[in-house]
């Protein structure tokens, strides 16, 4: 988990550590990668049907399929 350029450990599970997060405000974008919707710069095509999140802070995150329709999802709601 990074925060704010810091990493974290962790002894619960993502899909745990997902469930306690808000939906409205955290989204997991990949098997390893749960994002703050609000830390979301943009989502750029990455080969042939791969994306990246960009974060505010120039991290670049890859983003799944299924990953990719929730987020997108999301920030659709929020506009």
């Amino acid at each position: 988990m990074a925060s704010q350029g810091k990493k974290h450990l962790n002894q619960q599970t993502i899909t745990g550590l997902e469930a306690c997060l808000d939906p409205h405000c955290f989204v997991r974008i990949h098997r390893s990668y749960i994002v703050n919707l609000e830390r979301v710069a943009r989502i750029e095509p990455y080969g042939k049907d791969s994306r990246l999140a960009i974060l505010a802070d120039g991290t670049r995150l890859p983003v799944s399929r299924a990953g990719y329709a929730r987020l997108q999802s999301l920030l659709d709601e929020r506009k």
